[in-house]
C-alpha cells in the first residue's frame, strides 16, 4: 500500500544506507530519464548527497544534471521489511573536486510503499545460485511463495552490481536428496558486513513453490495470511 508521510521524512531518509544504490529520475522538458547512482549520505538535514551518475548512462539527461533540475528519488530502506520510499526534490548544487557529487534539497514529504506482497519466512537453507557466467554458494535467509533472500560472501560477488536484473537459478537439496531448482531474477542487492543480500523474484508456479516449502516444513498458513 502506498502511504504519504510529511512529518516523518527525515526519519525515512535516515534509513537509507550510505553506499546503497538508489534510483534517480531526472525530469526533462520532453520526458524523464531514470538512472542508478550511489547514496553518499546527508549533511545535517540540509542536503542529500549522491555520487554523480555514470556518464555512459546519462544520454539525453547529460544537460539536465544541474542546479534547479527536479528529480524523483526512489530508495530501499534499511531494516524496512522491503519498504521503499520515493520523493521529489531539486538539485541544489554540484561539485567536481575532490569528487563529482550531486547535492539535493531534503524533501518536504515522502511516499512509502512495501515491495513484498507476501510474508517471508526466515530460513537457513544452504544453496547454490547459478548465473550466466558463474555460480556462488550461499544461504537462503528467507523465502515466500514469490521471492527469497539469498546471501553470498563479498568475495563471491565483487562485480555484484552487474548481477542486478540477471536471470538466475537457485539449487537446493530436498529431503530425499533430490535437487530442487528455483528459477527467478535478481531484483535487489544490499551489501552487508561481509555478505551481499540478493533479493530474488521467483518465477515458478505457486503449486510448485508450495511443494518445495512443505519439504522444509514451512507452515503455509503463514504465507497465505492477509497482509
Amino acid at each position: 500500500m502506498l502511504k504519504t508521510s510529511a512529518a516523518g521524512s527525515g526519519h525515512h531518509i535516515a534509513q537509507i544506507p550510505a553506499g546503497s544504490v538508489i534510483d534517480i529520475e531526472v525530469i526533462m522538458p520532453a520526458g524523464s530519464k531514470r538512472l542508478k547512482t550511489e547514496f553518499v549520505g546527508q549533511l545535517d538535514a540540509q542536503f542529500l548527497v549522491l555520487n554523480f551518475p555514470s556518464s555512459k548512462r546519462l544520454g539525453a539527461a547529460v544537460d539536465y544534471i544541474k542546479e534547479g533540475t527536479q528529480v524523483i528519488v526512489r530508495a530501499l530502506l534499511e531494516h524496512g521489511e522491503g519498504q521503499v520510499i520515493a520523493f521529489k526534490t531539486t538539485i541544489k548544487a554540484m561539485t567536481s573536486h575532490p569528487a563529482r557529487l550531486v547535492f539535493l534539497m531534503p524533501p518536504k514529504q515522502v511516499q512509502t510503499y512495501c515491495l513484498r506482497a507476501q510474508t517471508r519466512v526466515p530460513t537457513l537453507i544452504p544453496a547454490v545460485i547459478n548465473l550466466a557466467d558463474h555460480s556462488c554458494v550461499g544461504v537462503i535467509k528467507d523465502i515466500s511463495l514469490s521471492g527469497l533472500q539469498f546471501d553470498i560472501h563479498h568475495e563471491d560477488g565483487n562485480d555484484s552490481e552487474n548481477m542486478k536484473e540477471q536471470d538466475c537459478k537457485v539449487l537446493l537439496e530436498g529431503k530425499n536428496n533430490q535437487q530442487i531448482t528455483l528459477s527467478g531474477s535478481i531484483c535487489s542487492l544490499h551489501p552487508q558486513d561481509d555478505t551481499i543480500a540478493l533479493g530474488i523474484r521467483l518465477t515458478g508456479e505457486q503449486n510448485t513453490m508450495e511443494s518445495i516449502l512443505k519439504e522444509y516444513l514451512i507452515d503455509l498458513t503463514i504465507l497465505h495470511e492477509e497482509q
